[in-house]
């Protein structure tokens, strides 16, 4: 059914993958708690500017690479030279101080926006080779886009995995007591918009595979009920409104299905119904409550959080139901799959753990307080999760491997329920 609220929806959603008109607003931006002293070291040259243009795109690139935790960016005052073009790159002067790659281009202005030219450049060859290059126009209201094009071909050239700098976060933003905002950014908090307001609460907001729509849980009408968002349209529709809470919604692989958790019958239990609504099949029953699930990568299975056992503990099952069988140990919850099926993100002992599902060996990657949700880059490189600081809910960035943290510090609310979207660009 077609839904009809208080909420209002914001024109520029239909901006977000669709159009040029992306605004440069932010309320949360990365700033790093602890890098990575063992990470591949590297340099991005500021890019020569042929013109005015609104935004340091050698910064931005070394950011992300950064912010992966694969690479420690070397400073820019600490730079020996910087060169434009490859043809300027001496080789001596970049292995002196142990930088095998460097990074060099120029933007220039041209039409509604700009030309980014970058050249990845090997300084193990002398002279220097090109490893990478590329030119390419972007509209003047995505020059950061841009820059974080750039960041996905050099991190892809390097390490082989898909760059994902060109994805973005989902949130809730809660200012006061009554005013919740689901808001959608960059992956690193720039060019935020909001997607829908209420006086009511908004809870986790969960991307489709393709990226053009969200579930997320609504409390209209005093009711928690789950509604799924075309970002293109700015349609509405309500999909799970059974008696009671309705809540943690969870997209299928393929975009078709919801999963998601309602306590109709008295305890939470796990449902799935169609992404456009209809009767839901209930998947669990008589086995305490359940809830947060999560599908696997092929589809195959869910993965929930459940009681069963006397305290909160992750479980997977047939994504038809049946079978269930512990996975996290007890007091873990909220439970998410890399994208290649192979290690497990969840909450345990109040912080992120990563499970790898072959050995079942476990790591810890967080060191913040009271932390909750996480979500996991589409190249799992990454997690988003939000924490509890002092008073305030904040998000926090984590590399996989547990090596680089920052925040993502947001002024005048509270920072909850964060959601990595899949990859948008082909």
């Amino acid at each position: 059914m077609k839904l009809k609220s208080r909420f209002t929806s914001v024109i520029t959603v239909i901006a977000l993958f669709f159009s040029n008109a992306v605004t440069a607003e932010s309320d949360v931006v990365i700033s790093v708690d602890e890098g990575v002293s063992m990470a591949q070291p590297i340099a991005v040259v500021p890019f020569k500017a042929n013109g005015g243009v609104p935004a340091d795109i050698g910064q931005i690139i070394s950011d992300d690479l950064r912010n992966s935790g694969k690479f420690t960016p070397i400073e820019q005052a600490k730079l020996p030279a910087q060169p434009g073009s490859v043809a300027e790159v001496n080789s001596q002067q970049w292995t002196d101080i142990g930088v095998d790659s460097v990074v060099v281009g120029q933007v220039t202005p041209t039409g509604g926006g700009y030309n980014v030219a970058y050249q990845l450049v090997d300084t193990l060859s002398n002279p220097a080779a090109v490893l990478a290059q590329g030119s390419f126009n972007v509209p003047a209201a995505q020059i950061r886009q841009g820059a974080h094009t750039v960041s996905d071909q050099v991190f892809e050239k390097i390490t082989q995995i898909r760059g994902a700098f060109r994805t973005k976060i989902a949130y809730v933003v809660q200012r006061g007591v009554s005013s919740y905002e689901l808001r959608v950014s960059d992956y690193d908090g720039y060019n935020a918009f909001t997607v829908v307001k209420s006086r009511e609460p908004l809870m986790s907001p969960e991307w489709s595979p393709d990226g053009s729509r969200l579930a997320y849980v609504t409390f209209e009408n005093k009711k928690a009920q789950v509604v799924v968002h075309d970002l293109r349209s700015g349609s509405r529709r309500v999909v799970a409104a059974l008696r009671g809470h309705n809540g943690a919604p969870a997209f299928s692989p393929d975009g078709s299905r919801i999963a998601f958790a309602s306590n109709q019958d008295g305890e939470l239990d796990i449902y799935v119904v169609s992404a456009n609504g209809g009767k839901p099949s209930k998947l669990t029953a008589n086995a305490g409550n359940n809830t947060e699930p999560s599908w696997s990568p092929d589809g195959s299975t869910i993965y929930f959080t459940s009681d069963r056992a006397g305290s909160p503990q992750v479980y997977r099952m047939s994504s038809s139901g049946g079978g269930a069988s512990p996975m996290g140990g007890s007091g873990s919850y909220n439970a998410k799959v890399s994208s290649d099926g192979k290690n497990l993100i969840m909450i345990a002992g109040d912080k992120v753990v990563k499970r790898d599902l072959t050995s079942g060996g476990t790591e810890v990657l967080s060191s913040t307080f009271l932390d909750e949700s996480p979500s996991i880059s589409p190249n799992g490189i990454m997690v988003i999760y939000s924490s509890t600081k002092g008073t305030s809910k904040v998000l926090q960035l984590v590399s996989a491997d547990g090596r680089f943290k920052a925040n993502l510090p947001g002024a005048g609310g509270q920072f909850k329920f964060p959601a990595w979207s899949p990859y948008l660009t082909k």
